[in-house]
């Protein structure tokens, strides 16, 4: 007898197969037998042919000889990063008139504190961006104030 749980099994099951036969069509069925046999097939000819033990020593060889030390590079290239940075100096003086440019100072860190550090530093701790958007706006404003 079938109970109201087996026939809900079998109904799933029922439907996934149509599912599968009407979205892929009727020969799916051996093509996806013939792929699982090949690849059943292949890791038993890898592991007759080479064993366990012989087969990891050849991936060692194939990995070492078609790659380059990575970790020593990467150091090198860090430490080359390192040595390039140079201080970027920002001339303060935006409008010639003390009483003008301190609080323009004020308004541009101001902006760069909540609408760009906020999320800068969750990518990067590099004060370089910021001091280079920092020298846009100085620039931008002196351009204004000249004219």
């Amino acid at each position: 007898l079938l109970t109201s749980a087996s026939l809900s099994i079998w109904g799933w099951w029922g439907l996934g197969v149509v599912l599968f036969l009407i979205t892929f069509g009727p020969f799916a069925i051996f093509y996806l037998a013939f792929y699982i046999l090949c690849f059943i097939g292949g890791g038993f000819v890898v592991l007759l042919l080479f064993g366990k033990i012989n087969s990891e020593k050849h991936l060692e060889r194939c990995e070492h000889s078609y790659l380059p030390s990575t970790q020593t590079a990467i150091l090198k290239v860090l430490e080359e990063m390192k040595s390039e940075s140079k201080p970027i100096k920002i001339d303060r003086r935006l409008t010639g008139s003390s009483i003008i440019d301190e609080p323009l100072q004020q308004v541009i860190q101001f902006a760069l504190r909540d609408y760009i550090q906020y999320w800068y530093y969750t990518l990067s701790d590099d004060e370089t961006f910021l001091l280079e958007i920092r020298q846009t706006v100085q620039n931008a404003l002196v351009e204004f104030s000249t004219r």
